[in-house]
């Protein structure tokens, strides 16, 4: 069946990686380029001095796209889907939460279900394959969980991988329809209540009900049971739990909402980025053997403490190239809720803007030799010069994610400790195909084979 040229179109501006329509070329051509689907209008802004206004200077007279009501339905309200004054007032009570001090409290509690997964890779004997995939989704969620709530997700990791997989598939098709004409917001959210009740949806809406009701019934498990219960653990759910301003402390759901929204978000984007690193290393041996250099040199052999995240720059370096060069959060959509005007466009109000990450981060004019993989770029001192906007795998601005700092320290930790152990290769003749769901993400998984390491001292 031919592809119908919005389809197309929309492959070509927002992803990247489709070929097919020939409008990769337009794209790359044009800093700013405008389509329509169906009963939207859209306009694509590929140059960091554009994005950059609608992230920073221009921030106000843009809010979130429908595509996040998806998201908002799941998650409920939280700093990742609230908007305006309510945004403000929540960042300001959680930003303390990942502050550096605090982050560093955590140390413990991310390392200790990465050394649990390391022990069991020792059990075992003989050739280890693996989905790294699968074990990104397991090692990230437990780390997030463990920082989170105190404890691992144990069984519950163990399904996220196929239930997360299968409902980001669902969630990529719907937004396609979306992309044609977005049902009322008000409609949507009445809907989308449903998928919380015993009414079971039909199919295909029956799987994302099941991966909903269970995060949902797991979280405010957890919630409850620690408003209840009390403990003095440096967890994030304490500081939720506690956190107030004049306005008072934050409702449950509020906390149930942060909660998820982390748990989620703080674990798939990660998992994606760490997967796509080991990929990319396997693929660029020199890459790889001067991170191997570092992490024996920094930590002979023990565990990582708080001081030596800062002294992995390399290791660090490679996971932030990763992060370039499969960005997880592939496209950044936006929706111009006044006009405005963008270096002599006239932007409507009504306009969904798409802000293409995959684009921008391998535009020659931003990146030399872009389809390299160089994690150089990301040392210090390197990168003087560059928009601040052509490197978004956070998002950027006021709303730049709040959990960055969070996520790069948990891969460098990720990274070191397996690398202490571990050497990983790709399974030969298994494809390697990026697939854009809601993130970008290897559409059939990613079989590697662990080498176990030995280290000549």
């Amino acid at each position: 069946m031919r592809t119908p040229m919005w389809v197309a179109t929309y492959e070509a501006l927002t992803i990247g990686l489709d070929h097919r329509a020939g409008l990769i070329g337009r794209l790359k051509d044009a800093d700013i380029l405008r389509f329509r689907a169906g009963t939207r209008r859209f306009v694509a802004l590929n140059h960091p001095d554009y994005v950059d206004h609608v992230l920073h200077a221009g921030r106000l007279k843009y809010r979130k796209s429908f595509e996040y009501e998806m998201l908002r339905a799941i998650l409920g309200v939280s700093l990742f889907t609230d908007e305006d004054d309510s945004w403000q007032r929540h960042r300001t009570l959680l930003n303390p939460m990942f502050a550096r001090r605090h982050l560093n409290s955590l140390l413990d509690l991310m390392i200790e279900p990465i050394q649990a997964r390391i022990d069991s890779l020792e059990a075992e004997t003989g050739r280890i394959e693996i989905d790294m995939v699968g074990e990104m989704v397991q090692m990230t969620l437990n780390v997030v969980g463990n920082a989170l709530f105190g404890e691992q997700f144990g069984p519950i990791a163990l399904k996220m991988s196929d239930l997360v997989t299968g409902g980001l598939r669902f969630a990529e098709r719907l937004e396609r329809v979306f992309v044609v004409a977005a049902p009322p917001t008000w409609a949507w959210r009445a809907t989308a209540r449903v998928a919380f009740t015993p009414v079971p949806l039909p199919p295909p809406f029956r799987k994302i009900q099941r991966i909903v009701r269970l995060l949902d019934d797991e979280v405010w498990t957890l919630v409850r049971e620690r408003d209840v219960h009390r403990t003095d653990s440096p967890d994030l759910l304490n500081h939720l739990l506690t956190a107030s301003d004049e306005q008072g402390s934050l409702p449950l759901r509020r906390v149930r909402d942060e909660a998820l929204t982390f748990m989620l978000a703080g674990h798939e984007t990660t998992a994606n980025a760490l997967s796509w690193m080991w990929y990319l290393l396997a693929l660029n041996p020199q890459a790889r053997a001067r991170l191997l250099d570092e992490v024996d040199t920094v930590l002979d052999g023990r565990r990582p403490t708080v001081a030596d995240v800062s002294r992995l720059p390399w290791t660090t370096a490679c996971f932030q190239e990763a992060m370039r060069y499969f960005s997880p959060a592939w496209v950044i959509p936006r929706v111009a809720v006044e006009d405005d005007v963008i270096g002599r466009h006239r932007i409507r109000r009504g306009t969904t803007v798409i802000m293409p990450t995959h684009h921008i981060h391998h535009d020659p004019r931003w990146w030399t030799d872009p389809e390299e993989f160089d994690p150089s770029r990301f040392l210090p001192g390197a990168g003087k010069g560059r928009p601040r906007s052509a490197y978004l795998p956070f998002g950027g601005g006021k709303r730049i994610c709040i959990g960055s700092s969070f996520a790069l320290m948990e891969s460098v930790l990720i990274t070191a400790m397996l690398s202490q152990k571990y050497v990983f290769d790709l399974v030969p003749g298994h494809p390697v195909e990026p697939e854009a769901t809601l993130t970008l993400r290897p559409r059939d998984g990613l079989r590697m084979i662990a080498r176990r390491r030995e280290i000549q001292r």
